[in-house]
């Protein structure tokens, strides 16, 4: 971008002094002579710029966001050498391979926008990629009421069964409206749908056990300084939000490159 704007204010600078411009003269004039003639007569630089305000805005845009993803790469790769190593509790629910070679491990809140967003992506890259792993973990952010009652309902889903636990995860999380409108009787209901043993469930919905496993997970992402939700870890490289697809690739990339 920085390399684009000297053309573009040469070329116009020109223009505005009349001074005729055969092809290529622009490349010819050093950057030294350019930036005699700004320091001479920086008001130049605006009345250069004058109806361009949209094109420029367009590069310092491109240009942060260029930025803004080489920061995040970077960091990344200092990541993999320092990763973040969540616990993965093998005793709870693995969506693809457990063994897989990529690991996601999520800090999530049911009852969170972008949690249900990064839900969609999550199930894509689960049909892509089979050969990952996929866990998920408590970051309930104390905005709302339901977010607690529904980790409780998934985990005691849980205890029963793996698979139905997996179904009722996906079912809160693109229910959550409902779950906030309706509260636990919306719960039962996808409880239900997933095949759960409700007379079970309630024994064991508010246990001293599914209390300490999302009491556990809150103080590891505390541990790892997340105050939001979701955050995923890919084999300990953080990515934050309803991130797209793609970024996970590039993780993923990164990953097997390094």
């Amino acid at each position: 971008m920085l390399r684009i704007l000297p053309v573009l204010l040469l070329t116009a600078l020109l223009a505005l002094s009349c001074v005729p411009v055969k092809a290529g003269a622009a490349n010819s004039i050093s950057k030294e002579e350019l930036r005699a003639v700004l320091k001479k007569n920086p008001q130049l630089i605006f009345e250069a710029l004058e109806g361009h305000e949209e094109q420029l805005y367009d590069l310092l845009q491109v240009g942060l966001e260029k930025k803004n993803k080489s920061r995040i790469r970077e960091g990344r790769l200092k990541q993999l050498k320092n990763p973040k190593i969540p616990a993965l509790h093998p005793d709870r629910p693995v969506w693809g391979d457990p063994e897989g070679d990529i690991r996601i491990v999520v800090f999530a809140d049911f009852q969170s926008a972008s949690c249900s967003k990064a839900d969609k992506t999550i199930q894509k890259l689960l049909k892509k990629y089979p050969e990952i792993s996929y866990r998920f973990r408590h970051s309930p952010l104390g905005l709302h009421k339901m977010s607690l009652p529904a980790a409780r309902y998934y985990e005691a889903l849980a205890m029963q069964d793996h698979a139905k636990a997996r179904r009722l995860n996906s079912l809160i999380l693109s229910n959550r409206i409902a779950v906030k409108k309706n509260g636990t009787k919306k719960l039962d209901e996808l409880a239900e749908k997933c095949g759960a043993d409700m007379t079970q469930l309630r024994k064991t919905l508010n246990s001293g056990q599914i209390k300490a496993r999302i009491d556990a997970d809150i103080k590891e992402a505390r541990k790892f300084g997340f105050t939001a939700s979701p955050v995923f870890l890919v084999n300990g490289v953080t990515v934050t939000g309803a991130a797209p697809l793609e970024e996970f690739e590039e993780v993923f990339r990164m990953i097997r490159n390094n």
